[in-house]
């Protein structure tokens, strides 16, 4: 292969990658503003500012968009919950930090709000449910880890159902910090903040 071919070939790989982020940001704006459900891929093609045809070159169907979408954000998720494991994130007091891991999964959340939309969708397929189950599963595991440091001494099995019902709390709590204005969303936070603190408080102890 010539230089030149190569060169063309490097742009049009390039190019790819950025219209399939451009497609990916694009599902997770519809998926929250008009839910998993009732989004289509003409609407995420016109919200990319691309033909359906330039779509399907990168995605047969909404499924697989939602799929890659979600693996995506997932990905960056899992790289905010690493760096709360650092001895400096672990070294600090339980409200401090619950305060710090809330504030940035809320931010997130607002940076991403679709994928709250799809773990809140109704109506999707096998094997999308499949795919959000094995992501769900690896957060789950970041989410042990984390606070398999702050409480070393239990088992994961006795840490399970604790984690999982703070991870419910923080769900059902999420919608209402992502709506409003900025001060109805602060005053939610807050409240979450004072939910979590006092359930996990007593179990891992200050």
């Amino acid at each position: 292969m010539g230089e030149n071919q190569q060169r063309r070939q490097a742009q049009r790989q390039k190019r790819g990658l950025l219209r399939v982020e451009q497609i990916l940001h694009a599902a997770g704006t519809i998926f929250a503003e008009v839910g998993y459900d009732n989004a289509t891929t003409n609407m995420i093609a016109a919200r990319a500012g691309i033909s359906p045809g330039s779509l399907y070159q990168f995605f047969p169907d909404k499924e697989a968009i939602a799929q890659a979408f979600a693996a995506d954000v997932t990905e960056q998720l899992h790289q905010i919950y690493d760096t709360f494991l650092s001895p400096e994130a672990i070294a600090l007091l339980l409200q401090p930090f619950l305060e710090s891991f809330i504030d940035v999964i809320v931010a997130f959340n607002q940076e991403h709000p679709g994928y709250l939309a799809l773990e809140l969708a109704s109506t999707i397929s096998a094997p999308l449910a499949l795919a959000l189950a094995d992501l769900h599963r690896g957060t789950m595991g970041r989410l042990d880890a984390l606070f398999a440091a702050r409480w070393p001494h239990q088992t994961q099995e006795q840490r399970r159902l604790p984690l999982l019902v703070a991870y419910r709390l923080f769900l059902a709590l999420l919608p209402l910090a992502l709506e409003g204005n900025e001060e109805q969303r602060q005053a939610i936070v807050r409240e979450m903040k004072a939910v979590l603190y006092r359930y996990w408080e007593p179990i891992i102890g200050t």
